[in-house]
């Protein structure tokens, strides 16, 4: 019963107050960062995932390690594994997300050095070519096509077009011993994404897993089986 009323809550009074309220550039706390959020840019203080991704990512040992984080948005994870000691690259396939986070990096660290990128790129289409040790990726999961750049936080093609390219992509940015993580949510369909994965020699590893308000939320561990 608290479930249900907690759902009903989310659906009619925060849905409509987050609609509006993240019509404005927004300045948020999570985790000890300070983050502005630009308008149009997921908010990871609002959205249970990113603030549950980011603290899994602070318990990683990211020491002079390339990580990759894969749909920055506000770079939440990328400022999470920089302040880890990360060597980061951060990528978007949204001009704002980009910019936002290099203006987040900008925010929180002064004396900025230069192990850390940020890109504007279709998945790996613009990177140059690496393999990275830890690759972090909060990806869209609803089987819909995306009508607007900001729809690409949310929306994976009716198809699951945006599974198709990452798990078939994934193992030109793996060595032997990359990790890589995903998170998803109950309100998605996880069989359907595990099915793609599969398709492509990747099984999901249940790495983590929290109940946050209504909403369970899951971290994978991928296993690919030819790196």
């Amino acid at each position: 019963m608290r479930d249900i009323l907690q759902r009903k809550y989310a659906n009619y009074v925060l849905k409509p107050f987050l609609k509006w309220y993240l019509k404005k550039d927004r300045t948020s706390k999570v985790n000890g960062l300070t983050l502005n959020v630009k308008t149009g840019v997921f908010h990871p203080a609002y959205f249970f995932s990113s603030t549950f991704f980011s603290e899994f990512i602070t318990q990683l040992d990211l020491k002079n390690k390339t990580f990759l984080d894969v749909g920055c948005g506000s770079g939440i994870l990328a400022l999470m594994a920089y302040n880890k000691g990360g060597r980061v690259t951060a990528l978007d396939i949204s001009w704002q997300a980009v910019q936002n986070t290099k203006d987040n990096f900008r925010l929180n660290f002064i004396n900025i050095e230069d192990d850390f990128e940020v890109i504007q790129s279709d998945l790996f289409g613009s990177l140059q070519k690496q393999k990275f040790d830890v690759i972090a990726i909060n990806p869209p999961y609803f089987f819909k096509a995306p009508s607007n750049e900001g729809e690409y936080a949310w929306n994976c093609g009716e198809n699951g077009e945006y599974f198709y390219e990452l798990f078939g992509e994934l193992q030109k940015v793996c060595h032997k011993g990359t990790e890589v993580y995903m998170i998803l949510a109950e309100n998605c369909d996880i069989g359907r994404i595990s099915k793609l994965a599969a398709n492509s020699n990747i099984q999901l590893e249940l790495a983590d897993q929290r109940k946050i308000k209504w909403e369970h939320n899951y971290i994978y561990k991928l296993n690919i089986s030819k790196v």
